[in-house]
Formats: structure tokens, C-alpha cells, sequence
């Protein structure tokens, strides 16, 4: 079953982790997982929703490839709010956006973002460009700084604003999720901690 493989694979690429390090954050045996990915041993139904459960995926798409690979959102009240626009350099002297008063900035209109303080900002650089490439706009809820593994948050370090994925196994650390190997994870220490400005919700670019 090589497009099983191929299912599972796709789904831990995703995570921008190894398959060590997922198997040993999840208690999976590594040597099983491995087999599973590269279709030397196939999984059953059981083994596809345990895998599914910690993907978040539909179990019958990653065990035969049946449906969707995620269940649809249920359909809700689509709000439309107008969304100040920070300028990239001026978001990293916002160490609490929920605190300023943004009534006088540019903004963009946009639709189901739901509740929250959000605002809008532009991308430099490539350390994301996986999920956004250098000029994509990024909504930011400057409400929720709750950190969660995997999760896309604007970090505030040393004065400077930073886009990166949180994880905290084995350390914490705010990683890049980009197609240049130059680009590495930040780590903090006592003399530079971070301060979360917010988490990312929503990448767009325009395509002409």
C-alpha cells in the first residue's frame, strides 16, 4: 500500500518535525512508524486512527484514501470586520497590540475571522515561506497568546518582530517552516526571552 505510505508521510511532513522526534514525543515505536511510511509494513484501520487522532485528520482518508482528508468546518456565521494594517518594523515595537489604539491605521476588510483583537501585517524574509512566501499578508489575533505546540505566532525578541511555529518538546523553541536550509530555530534564554504578539490565523497572497 504505497499511497497509504505516501498519506502518512505527507502528514508528518507536515509537521516540519522528524520522525524521531514524533515518535518519541507520542509514544509511537519509531521502527513501526518508519515501516508504516516508507510501505515496507502496512497499518491497519486501528493503527490509521491512532495516527489520525494526533494528525487531525479523517482516519479513513489516511487507512484507504476514502473522503476527504479532513472532516468540512460546520458552516457558522461568517462576520465581516475591517482589520488595521501594521507595517512589519512598526509591529516589533508593539510588545501588546491589544493595548494601542489602531483606529488610525490603513485597514483591509476580511471575513470569518471570528472573535478577537486582529490586525494585519506583510512578510519579509523567507523563514515561512512554506505557508508564506515573502510579500503574503498574515492576520494576527493580538488577543490569543496561548501557546500551542505546531501553532504560527508573531514573537517580539530583543525589540525585533519574528514569524515562526512554537514547539516546547524537547525544548522550547520557535522554528522556521521554510524551503531554505539556511534559516535555523530560535532558542530563548534569561537574557533574551521572547513576548508572543499574537498568533497567526491566516496567510493570503496575491498571485498576479
Amino acid at each position: 500500500m504505497t499511497e497509504q505510505a505516501d498519506r502518512l508521510k505527507e502528514l508528518i511532513t507536515e509537521t516540519g518535525v522528524t520522525m524521531r522526534e514524533l515518535s518519541d514525543r507520542w509514544g509511537w515505536s519509531y521502527d513501526t512508524l518508519k515501516s508504516n511510511a516508507n510501505g515496507s509494513m502496512p497499518f491497519s484501520y486501528k493503527k490509521a486512527l491512532v495516527y489520525a487522532t494526533r494528525f487531525g485528520v479523517r482516519a479513513e482518508w489516511l487507512y484507504s484514501g476514502a473522503g476527504p482528508k479532513r472532516e468540512a468546518p460546520k458552516a457558522e456565521r461568517r462576520s465581516v470586520q475591517d482589520v488595521p494594517v501594521i507595517g512589519w518594523v512598526q509591529a516589533g515595537q508593539f510588545t501588546d497590540i491589544s493595548a494601542q489604539d489602531l483606529g488610525e491605521l490603513e485597514t483591509v476588510t476580511a471575513d470569518g475571522l471570528g472573535a478577537g483583537k486582529w490586525f494585519a501585517t506583510d512578510v519579509h524574509g523567507d523563514s515561512m515561506d512554506r505557508v508564506s512566501p515573502e510579500g503574503s499578508r498574515i492576520f494576527v489575533n493580538s488577543s490569543d497568546k496561548k501557546l500551542v505546540r505546531g501553532g504560527y505566532y508573531i514573537f517580539s525578541m530583543r525589540g525585533e518582530t519574528t514569524y515562526k511555529r512554537y514547539y516546547d518538546d524537547p525544548v522550547e523553541r520557535l522554528e522556521p517552516y521554510s524551503t531554505n536550509p539556511v534559516n535555523r530555530a530560535i532558542f530563548p534564554t534569561r537574557a533574551h526571552p521572547w513576548v508572543v504578539v499574537g498568533r497567526v490565523y491566516r496567510s493570503v497572497i496575491d498571485l498576479d
